[in-house]
Formats: structure tokens, sequence, C-alpha cells
């Protein structure tokens, strides 16, 4: 029987031949891998009061659209002084401490606290993206608590640049309230709305211990000065009613609604109960 005789050199050949298929084999199964997604692994826990953030990166505030710090206080000065036309006065005059400050902050919320003159604490809690804003109060003394309030409207209507000004108050002079009553169960009567006007706004609210309470706004679509003195304002409202104010001709401290833009129908668009009469 013919013996086959396998050299050394052709062992380490055969070896190596081995080793390479091996390999290529191991490449391959790796490529499959990549192409096949891996089972997706639970991180640990981020603690809700840490922002779950990269090594070395940067949270911006406002990379999102969400308001800064800044426009938070800003925002929130302009609404309180649109609310109460006398605070700028008061804040002005340093007689009693006044002031906002962001109480609580992280990158979707943030609580802006303001400090009456009559020592009531109003929080207002907002939410950075959407600008959503509630309200509590806190009376020390009185308030057992923070008691949140009836009181919400949007952040972002109060944004018009850095701090509010006297020309960001009323363009109207003055409270005025609606010719039509509302009454409580104990048979107190109120009107329904008192009312106040800015360059942009009507703003609606009631009068409670002296202060103004939001209610709703309507935005302005034009505003002027007649040359009798008075005023004519067309604004629209939430659910798409078109209406004017304009100063009654026998009485400058009246202000006669009309449902419409159009003067043509005034006569026939005329609503007493709607209408204005100036009372602070």
């Amino acid at each position: 029987m013919k013996k086959t005789t396998i050299h050394s050199n052709t062992v380490a050949a055969l070896a190596l031949a081995l080793l390479m298929t091996a390999t290529i084999s191991g490449c391959s199964r790796r490529d499959q891998t990549a192409e096949t997604p891996a089972p997706v692994l639970t991180a640990a826990p981020v603690s809700p009061t840490e922002p779950a953030e990269a090594p070395g990166v940067v949270i911006d505030s406002q990379a999102d659209g969400a308001l800064s710090d800044e426009q938070l206080i800003s925002a929130i000065k302009r609404y309180c002084f649109i609310g109460n036309p006398d605070l700028e006065g008061i804040v002005n005059a340093g007689e009693y401490p006044v002031y906002w400050e962001v109480s609580s902050s992280d990158e979707q919320k943030a609580v802006v606290l303001f400090r009456s003159y009559t020592g009531a604490q109003i929080r207002y809690y907002i939410d950075r993206v959407s600008g959503d804003t509630y309200v509590t109060e806190f009376v020390p003394g009185i308030s057992s608590g923070e008691e949140r309030t009836d009181e919400s409207f949007n952040a972002r209507d109060y944004l018009s640049g850095s701090d509010v000004s006297s020309d960001d108050l009323p363009s109207i002079p003055g409270t005025w309230q609606t010719a039509s009553m509302a009454y409580e169960a104990d048979g107190t009567i109120y009107p329904e709305y008192h009312v106040r006007f800015t360059a942009s706004e009507i703003i609606y609210g009631h009068l409670k211990d002296g202060e103004f309470a939001f209610d709703h706004s309507d935005p302005i679509a034009l505003l002027e000065e007649t040359s009798a003195g008075g005023y004519k304002v067309q604004a629209e409202s939430s659910n798409g009613v078109r209406y004017t104010y304009q100063t009654s001709e026998s009485d400058n401290a009246v202000l006669e609604y009309f449902e419409g833009w159009n003067e043509a129908d005034f006569p026939e668009t005329y609503r007493g109960g709607a209408s204005l009469s100036k009372c602070g």
C-alpha cells in the first residue's frame, strides 16, 4: 500500500487556509448581525430632578422654542400691569415690596412668583413650550396653603419686547363695565364683565377686592380716536364674532356696542346690553 506523506509546509498551508476561512465566516456573521436590529436595552432610570443630558452637552432652553426665564418674567409682568394699571405706579413709588422671580424651573416648566403689594403670593405655573399658564394664590396668615384660582392664560400672548412701560398700558384709559348684569345666588348684582383696553387687546374680567381678575381677551383689528375725542374699536372674538365699540355721540363715558364692522349696518346691530360705561 502506498504511503502518503504530509510535509510540514503542507500542514502549515492547510492551517493558514482554515484560519482564513474561519475569519471570513466570522466577518459574515457580524455583517448579518448589523443588518438585524439588536434587542433594545432599557437604560437605567434618570432622576426626574436631573436633566438627562450627555456629558459635555449644554441644554439651550430656547433650542426647541421654549421660553427663557427672562421672557417668562417679562410676560408675567406685562400680564400683571394690564390687569392692574395702577400697579406700575405702585412699583415705581417703591413704598411696598413688590417683585417677580422664577421660584422653580426645569427645561419643561417654570414657576414665576409675584409678590403683590398686598402681601399675597401669586404663582404662575407655566409650560415653557406651549405657554399654557395656571395660577395659584397664597396669603400668609390667611390661607392655609396655595389655592388654585380660576385664572388661566397663555404666557406667549403677553410677549412684547422686554419690560412693560406706560406705553403698554391701556390705550383707552380707565375701567369700563357692561350694561348687562349677572346675579349671585344671594341676590348680589354685578356687571357681567369689567373691561380694559390696550393698544392690541380688549381685556375682559371682573373686579375682585379692587383688583382686576382676567377672564379672556379679544384681539383688536382697528383702534382710532375720533375727531370728537371719542374712540372707535373693532375686534373679533374667539368664536369669530366681529364687533365694534364706538363712543356715544351724547356721552363720552359710554362705548356703544355694534355687532359687525360695517357702519351701514349699525342702526340694526346696536346692542345696548353689551355696551360699556366708564366706571373707573
